[in-house]
């Protein structure tokens, strides 16, 4: 698409410049123009900057494929002539940029279209700003669950932290308590062996004593017969087996 830019230059001279090569961030070095014609270039729409060009007051967009305009155009506050004539627009735009079928028309098209992308601008940056609102609440809500998560999360975590440590207590006490009902029968069958092997010696031993006591007496028996006999043979004399017993 070729299209052609003409600038009025100290109100009687006119260069003529091709858009289609001119770069929307160069556009700005065409501020200080005031008359622009671009009629029959089969545009489709304006560049997003294009108001910028806050020094014009005439710009001709007759016989092209206009839709709709940008919303910096508002900010072309010195426009006075506007011709948007056979072009597909808008329904509301074209409510009000009207027929432009003279110049009369063509400057009360430039008043009401700048009024009317004024209060498009205005209508859009509201609800950008409540598009914002809500994106940055929602953000905001996002942001609280994520950390209500978190929190549940290092809740969690804590309550898993104590029951594995009041776990590990519980194992150790237990623990505890099996070596030392271990230790409490091991003394026990100690005790127990130990009273046992008491017992059995203290067995022996009486028996031991009893033996002993048994050979001493019967050894003092032998001795006093011996002694009884040999008495009486001394004497010469018959054994009285009941004086013998006697002695006995």
């Amino acid at each position: 698409m070729i299209f052609w830019l003409y600038v009025k230059l100290n109100q009687s001279i006119y260069q003529t410049i091709r858009l289609n090569h001119y770069p929307d961030d160069d556009f700005i070095k065409l501020e200080g123009i005031h008359t622009l014609d671009l009629s029959k270039n089969h545009l489709t729409k304006l560049p997003e900057n294009f108001g910028q060009l806050k020094s014009l007051k005439q710009l001709d967009l007759f016989d092209n494929h206009i839709i709709n305009l940008p919303l910096s155009f508002c900010e072309l506050t010195k426009l006075e002539y506007l011709d948007l004539k056979n072009n597909p627009l808008d329904d509301d735009l074209q409510n009000q940029a009207g027929k432009c079928l003279n110049k009369k028309e063509c400057r009360l098209c430039a008043e009401k279209v700048l009024r009317y992308i004024e209060t498009r601008k205005t209508e859009y940056e509201k609800e950008k700003a409540l598009q914002l609102k809500k994106k940055q609440a929602n953000e905001k809500a996002k942001a609280k669950k994520r950390e209500k998560q978190a929190e549940k999360e290092r809740e969690e975590k804590r309550l898993k932290r104590i029951e594995n440590a009041q776990k590990r207590l519980s194992e150790k006490e237990n623990k505890e308590e099996e070596e030392i009902n271990k230790n409490e029968n091991e003394n026990n069958e100690n005790e127990e062996k130990t009273e046992a092997k008491n017992n059995h010696e203290d067995q022996a031993e009486g028996f031991l004593s009893q033996v002993i006591d048994g050979a001493l007496n019967g050894l003092l028996l032998s001795l006093m017969i011996v002694f009884t006999w040999e008495f009486y043979h001394h004497r010469q004399q018959p054994i009285n087996l009941l004086d013998f017993y006697k002695y006995i």
